[in-house]
């Protein structure tokens, strides 16, 4: 499946700008996080795979919001067969709480720790006083994060994977995260 065809496929599930925009968010995370990892170790990752992957993974999201243990499996059982098979693991295994679908290969858990993450972002940017993304700093994610009052919905729990199930240090994470996200600031509203 092709970046394009992604996105059409994302739009005909989802109207609410907001999860476009998290969408958006997760694609460029996602291809951020899959160059990092493919310069640190020395391989090849397909960052058109990982994009496309960031752009499906809640496309399902608005059908399934009152039924979370449908979510994911809603969108394999309207689009399976068109939907590369890793690509369909690990949009299942992102809801993992749900499926039991378990986070195995790297594009996996990216997906998983990064969907907290990017929204974690975009919760911050929001209770900033400037609500610009381009005033947030690792530091200021870190500490948010430190705050177990702040943000209670978000799984940090989820994010610290990413040192255990990916390689990289968290202040890394943070980094690239809102790096790839202040990127693409205009798209995202932010």
């Amino acid at each position: 499946m092709t970046r394009d065809g992604a996105y059409q496929t994302l739009t005909v599930y989802t109207q609410s700008r907001p999860l476009i925009q998290h969408h958006l968010a997760m694609e460029s995370a996602m291809r951020a996080i899959g160059d990092y990892i493919a310069k640190k170790k020395n391989t090849y990752i397909d960052l058109e795979k990982w994009g496309v992957t960031a752009l499906l993974h809640d496309a399902d999201y608005e059908l399934t919001r009152k039924h979370p243990e449908q979510h994911t499996l809603y969108l394999e059982e309207k689009m399976g067969d068109q939907i590369p098979p890793d690509i369909m693991y690990a949009i299942k295994a992102h809801n993992y709480a749900y499926t039991k679908v378990e986070p195995i290969s790297m594009l996996d858990w990216a997906l998983y720790t990064c969907d907290e993450l990017t929204g974690f972002i975009d919760a911050c940017v929001l209770d900033s006083k400037s609500k610009k993304i381009h005033d947030l700093t690792p530091d200021i994610i870190l500490e948010k994060l430190l705050d177990s009052s702040y943000t209670k919905s978000v799984n940090r729990d989820q994010i610290y994977l990413c040192e255990k199930s990916l390689g990289i240090p968290i202040r890394d994470y943070v980094q690239i995260v809102l790096s790839s996200m202040q990127a693409i600031d205009t798209e995202l509203g932010l």
